[in-house]
């Protein structure tokens, strides 16, 4: 709380309240259950949304900075409303990445606006109550929940808490363009599994349970290679193919994807032998296929700043159309 005049406390104080929510590397697996229940598990990576929420007795309306992030002030305005408190106030909004390309933005900077909004007046707002206000906007990611969920994310609704991921490293490539979510969800809604395909991906998901029981990182990244190899036939990516073919070889230990945006990357086990090598040899390789834009991250440590690769032939429409910027 800051105290701009003490002589009219009423007129001039600002509370400010503060939320953040991690993004995520698109989805460990996605698909549908046997009743056809979709879900997803979530892939929580150390980058995040923050979000600062300014309530003062002097506003008259509810503003958020940047304008493009309408859900999240939709999300607020309405669970303001539904708290019976003034729809009034300023949301500053800060992603590192941007929306469409699949890291979950939008959900986190709904996370992270509900979440500054509801300390700002002292309340506290649970997970459940996050995502009721997530879903009636668009399909939402699980990132509300800590840790590694399964989530069904057209519902809204926890599935299954699965602990935490263990560690990775991944080398991410943005191939431009963004996936609109509402759109491609009335597409999918609809899209029906073979029954070969819809066991692989229940036994993805169990290999992802016993992947966080165990801390083991080569079975998590193969299983989100299952996933992502099944889910190439509802939204095909370009470089799947050189991808799945490096990690054939030996490059890498397995591919994860965004199977509603546009991203995907080569996923890395930091305890495998000779890590190092491999590292740098997949970055030599996702440099060869001239990508617009490609970077590094993990979901060891918490960063707010990523080193952006970006092709010299394209780079004027990777830094537009990509929405990732060099100044992160």
């Amino acid at each position: 709380m800051i105290a701009r005049d003490h002589k009219q406390q009423t007129r001039c104080i600002e509370t400010v309240g503060m939320g953040h929510c991690p993004l995520v590397l698109g989805e460990c697996v996605q698909g549908q259950t046997s009743d056809h229940r979709h879900f997803l598990i979530t892939s929580p990576i150390g980058l995040f949304s923050w979000v600062e929420f300014i309530r003062h007795p002097d506003y008259d309306s509810l503003s958020v900075e940047p304008a493009a992030c309408w859900k999240a002030r939709t999300a607020v305005a309405n669970y303001l409303a539904e708290q019976g408190l003034p729809q009034t106030g300023v949301l500053r909004i800060s992603t590192p990445i941007g929306s469409g390309q699949g890291f979950g933005t939008s959900t986190a900077d709904i996370t992270a606006a509900l979440r500054a909004a509801a300390a700002a007046w002292n309340r506290e707002i649970s997970p459940e109550t996050i995502a009721r206000h997530a879903i009636g906007i668009e399909p939402s990611d699980g990132s509300m929940y800590p840790g590694c969920v399964a989530f069904a994310h057209r519902e809204g609704a926890l599935i299954e808490h699965l602990g935490t991921l263990p560690s990775f490293e991944s080398l991410v490539i943005c191939t431009g363009g963004m996936v609109d979510t509402l759109e491609f969800d009335g597409r999918r809604k609809n899209f029906r599994y073979s029954n070969r395909d819809e066991s692989q991906l229940m036994t993805a998901w169990s290999m992802v349970r016993e992947a966080n029981r165990t801390s083991d990182s080569l079975l998590l990244a193969r299983a989100t290679t299952i996933s992502a190899q099944i889910n190439e036939q509802l939204l095909p990516k370009p470089y799947f193919k050189e991808l799945a073919r490096f990690v054939d070889l030996g490059g890498a230990d397995g591919v994860m994807v965004a199977h509603s945006g546009t991203a995907l990357a080569l996923v890395f086990d930091p305890g495998r032998p000779n890590y190092e090598d491999s590292f740098a040899e997949g970055k030599e390789f996702v440099s060869s296929l001239r990508a617009p834009s490609w970077f590094h991250i993990s979901n060891r440590s918490v960063r707010q700043h990523i080193s952006i690769q970006y092709n010299p032939r394209v780079f004027t429409a990777a830094s537009s159309a990509s929405g990732v910027s060099a100044s992160l």
